[in-house]
């Protein structure tokens, strides 16, 4: 599915037999041949005493990867390489981020459901501290779709001035189009604008694309707003966007734009972080 990607980071939630990001992580493996890296968080044991901690921490982790082993058996006998890891650490949300980068991973690939504005204000969510902390791209799976992938929808802003955002514009289209070539999926394109002194022309969304007119979607509304309809009009596109880095104390504020759209839209998400300048 996406051609320069290596390596899949693919996020276990030990909590369930559900797991919605490892098959969507298996299904892009075996179409690029990207090596999985299986990764599952425990609790820390951090509530016992000091001197049973460090046993209860082993029987934790031999016992999530014997389930994981069991989980992962079926793909390794496909013919995909998969790597497993239990980590233990009662900071489960902080512990993604870095054990992603010691994985060395191209792509970081995670369940996501909807939450409400107030629970993403009152909560340290699970994504929230993942999109702050990371640096490549991650994909949030919020459908169990089975069918190959026909659409990508690309998230930008045209009327942007400053050099970082230009430059997030242009990560989102590169990405977006390799994506859409490697899918032979349709490219989309979308743009909010406020106020109808910044409207966008499609044919200029479109041509800065480099796709047809009648796949440039603009309209007066917000980013979060108009993205949510845009999806429901498609067929389940793949919906990729752009995030600056949040660093210091402005990063720990909830609810920008990335995480905004996220919990609008009931659609696969790919979130690409670049560095502010």
């Amino acid at each position: 599915m996406i051609t320069k990607v290596s390596k899949i980071f693919c996020i276990i939630d030990p909590t369930t037999p559900e797991q919605r990001a490892l098959k969507r992580a298996a299904a892009i493996g075996a179409e690029s041949g990207a090596a999985l890296h299986v990764y599952a968080c425990v609790p820390g044991q951090s509530n016992l005493p000091a001197e049973d901690r460090d046993d209860a921490r082993a029987a934790e982790i031999a016992r999530h990867e014997a389930w994981l082993r069991e989980m992962v058996r079926p793909l390794q006998e496909q013919g995909l390489s998969v790597a497993i890891e239990v980590e233990c650490d009662d900071d489960w949300r902080s512990a993604i981020a870095p054990a992603s980068r010691r994985a060395r991973a191209d792509l970081v690939i995670k369940a996501s459901y909807r939450r409400t504005a107030i629970q993403r204000r009152l909560l340290k969510t699970s994504d929230w501290t993942l999109l702050r902390n990371t640096d490549c791209p991650v994909m949030f799976v919020k459908t169990d779709r089975v069918e190959p992938l026909t659409q990508v929808l690309a998230a930008v802003n045209l009327a942007a001035e400053k050099a970082d955002h230009q430059a997030l514009n242009d990560m989102v289209i590169e990405y977006s189009t390799m994506i859409a070539k490697a899918t032979g999926s349709e490219l989309h394109a979308v743009n909010a604008y406020p106020g109808s002194l910044n409207f966008i022309h499609p044919p200029d969304l479109a041509k800065r694309v480099g796709t047809e007119r009648s796949r440039a979607h603009v309209g007066d509304a917000a980013p979060e707003a108009l993205i949510s309809e845009v999806t429901e009009k498609l067929s389940q596109p793949l919906l990729v966007i752009g995030s600056l880095a949040r660093k210091g104390i402005g990063g720990a504020v909830v609810g920008n734009t990335a995480e905004r759209i996220l919990d609008a839209v009931d659609t696969d998400v790919i979130v690409l972080i670049r560095p502010r300048d």
